[in-house]
This record gives structure tokens, C-alpha cells and sequence, in this order.
């Protein structure tokens, strides 16, 4: 089930996020599982702004989430992130389901993430969900800034993409 999260789960979801990151050591990204999760502050404001999502277990326990914001006034993935124990169920695609209908719903045509190219659970998991990798000469100035933003934290560029649904 995907539903928004109660206030005193908000500090259970910097947990699933470093649990479920710690994946990123068996493909050379040990860097990743070392940047801080998303804030309390910033899960919070997503939570009151209606933009944050969780995932829960059949006993009503938060297992994953979904955080979007709006660079720029774009529709953006900011965060997805599952339990390992509970990825391969579905969960991951529902909240992408629920992001895309919440921005489709405020009147975005398209729905916008940065990940990994190369890692099996971003880029090719993405455009399984029919997303689709966007040629850098289009990224508009804030998804540029974005892409720096993620470079000053450690993400090696050669390595980032900017992918798109249309929501249309």
C-alpha cells in the first residue's frame, strides 16, 4: 500500500534510504552509501506540502518512499528508495505510479529524475517504467544546476543521466 506518511515516521525514512544504498558498494559506489540520506527537514516539508510517499508492509510499517519537488517548476523524482528486503515486490514501481499521477494531477506533462546510467536498479529500472534518458544539450539550466549540485557531493558525472516520462 502507498499512502502519505504519519508525522513520526518521517525519521524512520533516512534508515530505508541508507539500508537500502548500502547496494551501491557491489557496483564501485561506496561514495553513494557515505552522502548524508534526504534531511528530516526536507522529508517533513514533503510530507506537509502533500510531495512524500512511503510504502508500507502488510503490518502498516514504512518499507520505502517516494520524495518529488519541483526544480524550476518541473516535476522531479528527488528520492526512491526501498528496503532490500523488500525490493523486487513492486513496491518501487507504486510509488513511481503515485508520483506520476500526484504531478499529473498539478498539471505537469512530464516527470523528471537524475541516476546512474550504469547501475542496474536506476537508469535501465527507469526506462522499464518508461522513462527515457535525455540528451544533456536539452537539460534546461536548473537541471544543469542539479547536475552540479550532485557532482559537488560526489556523484561522478561521467556516470549521471537526466531521464523523462511523459505523464501524458
Amino acid at each position: 500500500m502507498i499512502r502519505h506518511p504519519h508525522p513520526p515516521e518521517i525519521k524512520l525514512l533516512p534508515q530505508i534510504e541508507n539500508e537500502a544504498d548500502l547496494r551501491y558498494r557491489r557496483v564501485g559506489l561506496g561514495r553513494v552509501v557515505d552522502m548524508p540520506p534526504a534531511s528530516l527537514a526536507s522529508l517533513e516539508a514533503g510530507r506537509r506540502e502533500g510531495r512524500l510517499w512511503v510504502a508500507v508492509s502488510p503490518l502498516g510499517r514504512p518499507i520505502g518512499f517516494a520524495l518529488m519537488k519541483f526544480p524550476g517548476s518541473a516535476a522531479w523524482l528527488d528520492q526512491l528508495s526501498v528496503l532490500t528486503r523488500w525490493q523486487g515486490y513492486g513496491f518501487g514501481s507504486a510509488l513511481i505510479e503515485q508520483v506520476a499521477t500526484a504531478a499529473r494531477s498539478l498539471g505537469h506533462r512530464t516527470l523528471h529524475l537524475s541516476t546512474y546510467r550504469d547501475v542496474s536498479w536506476n537508469a535501465p529500472y527507469y526506462s522499464r517504467r518508461s522513462f527515457v534518458e535525455m540528451p544533456r544539450g536539452d537539460w534546461p539550466h536548473i537541471f544543469r544546476m542539479q547536475a552540479m549540485e550532485e557532482n559537488q557531493h560526489g556523484h561522478p558525472p561521467w556516470r549521471r543521466t537526466i531521464m523523462r516520462r511523459s505523464l501524458d
